[in-house]
Order: structure tokens, then sequence, then C-alpha cells
């Protein structure tokens, strides 16, 4: 069964003031904890003179993890990663970074302010459904190649992405999983084809 999620499509820094404190958000796409670890420390790096550097991550629905980073109990990265959940977003990483402006801002502020940092830098990077497709290189005459393209244009879920024409037409075309066996079935009948390999994309919703 290929894979399908929801993630970030892509990296993006906000930035909002509250009551003179100001709170810069940062996320990325990325693809395990250690990619997630090494995001946050190159932001908290970046940041390494703010009050606070505050983070979630989510790889999967049993690999995530928060952090308050020094602010009260509850009140930083527990939001960040509501919002992570609200969104259904996997693969994501956020750091929310504080400079402290002199206002205090008591609990119910710093939980509000950190959710709408958050909400705002997921809504920025633009949510993508993430998606395998198999790719596969099929080689075959000038004359079914005309074939397969007119029979593919009836048929969804497919993408020629690179095409080579000498004595014969060499192409890879990526398949999505539910539409992989009517298409391998056309191709099979007017070429040889091989499959190559799987290649996550993101398309914006």
């Amino acid at each position: 069964m290929i894979e399908i999620y929801y993630s970030i499509l892509k990296p993006v820094e906000v930035s909002i003031k509250i009551k003179r404190s100001e709170f810069i958000g940062n996320i990325k796409k990325v693809n395990s904890e250690e990619e997630a670890k090494a995001f946050i420390k190159e932001i908290s790096s970046k940041y390494k003179n703010a009050t606070h550097n505050c983070w979630a991550y989510k790889i999967s629905e049993n690999k995530f993890n928060y952090s308050d980073d020094g602010e009260p109990s509850g009140t930083a990265g527990k939001p960040i990663f509501g919002k992570i959940e609200k969104f259904n977003l996997s693969n994501v990483a956020i750091v929310v970074t504080r400079y402290f402006g002199g206002v205090k801002l008591g609990v119910r502020g710093l939980i509000d302010a950190y959710s709408e940092t958050a909400e705002k830098v997921i809504i920025e990077s633009k949510i993508a459904k993430y998606i395998d497709l198999k790719i596969y290189n099929v080689i075959t005459d000038y004359s079914k190649y005309a074939e397969i393209e007119r029979l593919l244009k009836r048929l969804n879920g497919w993408k020629i992405i690179n095409n080579t024409f000498t004595d014969k037409v060499s192409f890879e075309i990526a398949i999505e999983e539910e539409y992989e066996k009517d298409i391998v079935s056309i191709l099979s009948q007017k070429g040889e084809i091989n499959y190559l390999r799987i290649e996550e994309v993101g398309k914006e919703v």
C-alpha cells in the first residue's frame, strides 16, 4: 500500500508581536526524528540570544515530541504540537522563538501566542498532500508511442517525467497506485516496461 500523508510544501518563517514580545515561527518538512532535531538545533543556534526556542515535531503517530524550553509547563510545546495535530500533519517540525518584551503574558496568553504563531507558520507554508508514485521506464517504437499517448489521455493518475527520442522512444512515467493496473496493462502491450523506483511528490491542497 502506497503511503499518503499531509505535511507542508515549503519552509517558512513568520513573525508576530504580542504585548511587546516577538514570536518568530519556523517550519520545515522533515523525514526523520534526526532531521527534526537538526532543524531545531539550527533555529535555536540562529536565535541563540532569544529568551526561548520552543518546538514540536511529528514524524508519525508514535514518533513525536515537544518542548517548552523554559516556558511554564504546557504553555508552548504542547500548543505548537496541537496545531500540528489540528491540521493532521506528519513529517514536520516547528520552532517558535520568543524574545521577551518586558510584559508577562500569563499562562493563557502564552498558550494563545504560541498557538497563533504555529498556526500562522503552517498556513504560510502551504499544506500539501504527499503520495508515493511508482516510476516505470518504457521503451517502444514511434507508432506505438502515439498509441500510448492516445490511450493514456483517457486515464488519470499518470505523468510522463522524462523521454528520449532516438531510434526508439524511451520514457519514464510516474503512476499513482490506484491507476497502476490499467496503465501498466496498456504500457506492457505497447512496449518493454521496467519498474524503476518510488518517488514522493507533494501537491498543495
